[in-house]
């Protein structure tokens, strides 16, 4: 069965490609944290302990050994407050005895499971998720763990080019944006740049976040002392750190970490395309692996199913096996987990004349060669693109998705990321990033990006740059009704801009139209129309830059204005 027409959209996509150097990740959050506080991976552990009779240490160290963060409380109001405050990381549950609270909290989307653990339990497992002994609660933990970090996989898809949606509705252009952020990334990746000490960077970096965790802090020392480019894929696929921090990131829009682990993703980057290039992997034959995932219905209607014929991206380093039965055995795990979820099998197909050079892959047997046990699968690199040839339903519960690997000069994929290469995009790769981010209404995210452009010495010393950032800040507050920080930041801008205009430069009037309009949204309405009016006289001053839908916006706005003030006099 193929798709059928779907209702949804493709269109033009306003986009954005990085600036190639290291130094443009000052991704700070607006209010500073401690960086020792940061938390870098996936998945955390709340243990609610209100009595301690013993010491456990020995207890925490068996945990970490699982999960890097964990956070103990004795406060039953102060955990339910750091439960119901986390919004990125899945929470695995711990206490004692099964307590009230419990109903209203396991019901958060944050709450991955919940565990009773007490030593005084007559039987080593009295019922499900019940534990009187450290190592069973471990073993369940670590197979709960590895299922839900395998399930975080990151899915963007963008539509089909011949649909009939509105690709101007909130919906449309917030999916298309988080598409678009994806191939942001994909090409990051290939033009990554970075400094000689990036090695050095990232592993003070994670010293610092793994302070209390002795076995990751051993790898770590091993990280510094051994890793070489040609060991890149071996290290990435290591389960330790290094795969959690990185995989986490598509999540949570750290572009941080990426250049973080710039230097590490770029050599693998080389090393997969060197082994497709070889040929080390690939022969004649079509090559066909499988990936399952769960998602609720909602999601996968609107992601999946509405975009059959589109295009969906990946956005993990992932893993595909060519047992379609691991896949499928992963899938009926979750779906226990998750009763309420819908399991989707990917069957991927692989071309042997298809390259992508912005998105290798390779085999995980020629990684991993020098281990005794086969592995059978490939890796593909972060954001990969597929087209989605067809969807059909297994069971009620499954559903089989057949995709296909898109190459770079897909007809379909260049006409969305056609926006990415071009000049103005090169030359203000940042300030665009900063309104993609606002484009899927991550307005906190683009606040912090923005703030944190205003930091950086080179954006402070090129007055162009300094405006465009001005502008994105003016422009989040704005769409977040903050209008008193929007007029402070249009302020700014005008003002660095009068450092290098002419004070009556056409380039001025959309600043005191920006103005005008947050001065009209706090209701100081004469104030708006002294810079409507401002705005007027620089667009009709300048006949060779006349804008006329421009002028007449300006003159709607100015009679608006003028209205309310005859009405409040």
């Amino acid at each position: 069965m193929g798709c059928s027409p779907s209702k949804n959209t493709g269109s033009p996509v306003t986009s954005i490609e990085p600036e190639p150097r290291s130094k443009s990740a000052m991704y700070r959050p607006a209010s500073p944290i401690k960086q020792a506080d940061r938390i870098v991976e996936d998945c955390i552990i709340v243990w609610f302990l209100p009595d301690i009779f013993k010491d456990i240490e020995n207890e925490k160290a068996k945990l970490r050994h699982i999960v890097s963060t964990i956070k103990m409380f004795t406060d039953q109001d102060q955990c339910i407050a750091y439960i119901t405050s986390i919004r990125v990381e899945k929470i695995f549950f711990i206490l004692p005895t099964v307590e009230p609270f419990l109903d209203a909290i396991r019901i958060l989307p944050q709450v991955e499971k919940i565990y009773i653990f007490n030593e005084k339990t007559t039987d080593k497992i009295s019922s499900a998720n019940t534990f009187s002994n450290i190592d069973n609660l471990c073993k369940q933990l670590t197979t709960d763990v590895e299922l839900c970090e395998l399930d975080l996989l990151v899915l963007t898809a963008s539509p089909p080019p011949a649909t009939s949606n509105d690709p101007t509705s909130s919906n449309g252009k917030k999916q298309q944006a988080i598409f678009l952020y994806a191939q942001f990334i994909r090409e990051i990746v290939y033009r990554l740049k970075f400094e000689t000490n990036a090695k050095t960077e990232f592993v003070h970096f994670c010293r610092m976040h793994y302070a209390n965790n002795p076995e990751q802090l051993r790898i770590i020392d091993d990280f510094e002392a051994n890793y070489r480019p040609q060991k890149a894929l071996w290290w990435l696929t290591r389960q330790s750190f290094i795969w959690r921090v990185l995989q986490r990131m598509p999540r949570t829009f750290e572009i941080d970490i990426l250049y973080k682990l710039g230097f590490l993703v770029k050599h693998a980057h080389t090393q997969m395309t060197n082994f497709l290039d070889n040929n080390v992997m690939m022969d004649e034959h079509h090559l066909v692996v499988y990936r399952g995932k769960t998602m609720f219905t909602e999601k996968f209607h609107s992601l999946i199913k509405l975009n059959c014929n589109g295009l969906i991206s990946f956005g993990n380093l992932f893993i595909g096996h060519m047992d379609k039965q691991i896949e499928l055995d992963f899938i009926e795990q979750r779906l226990a987990a998750l009763p309420a979820a819908t399991g989707v099998l990917f069957e991927i197909h692989i071309n042997p004349t298809i390259r992508s050079t912005r998105s290798p892959f390779t085999s995980l047997d020629i990684i991993h060669n020098d281990d005794k046990q086969a592995n059978h699968g490939l890796l593909f690199g972060l954001n990969t693109v597929f087209h989605i040839d067809s969807i059909v339903e297994l069971d009620n519960t499954i559903w089989h998705v057949n995709l296909t690997l898109v190459a770079d000069d897909d007809p379909q994929l260049l006409r969305i990321v056609a926006p990415l290469r071009s000049s103005e995009v090169h030359a203000n790769p940042l300030s665009y990033m900063g309104k993609l981010f606002m484009d899927m209404e991550e307005y906190e995210h683009a606040e912090k990006f923005f703030l944190a452009m205003l930091e950086d010495t080179s954006v402070q010393s090129q007055p162009r740059r300094l405006v465009r950032v001005h502008n994105g800040l003016a422009a989040n507050y704005m769409s977040r009704g903050d209008y008193a920080k929007a007029l402070e930041q249009s302020q700014n801008a005008l003002d660095v801009s009068l450092s290098y205009l002419p004070p009556r430069h056409t380039d001025l009037a959309a600043l005191y139209d920006n103005i005008g309009k947050s001065y009209f949204h706090m209701g100081e309405y004469q104030k708006a129309v002294d810079n409507y009016e401002k705005a007027v006289d620089l667009v009709v001053v300048n006949p060779q830059t006349n804008d006329d839908s421009f002028l007449s916006d300006l003159k709607t706005r100015i009679h608006s204005a003028k209205k309310l003030i005859n009405k409040n006099s």
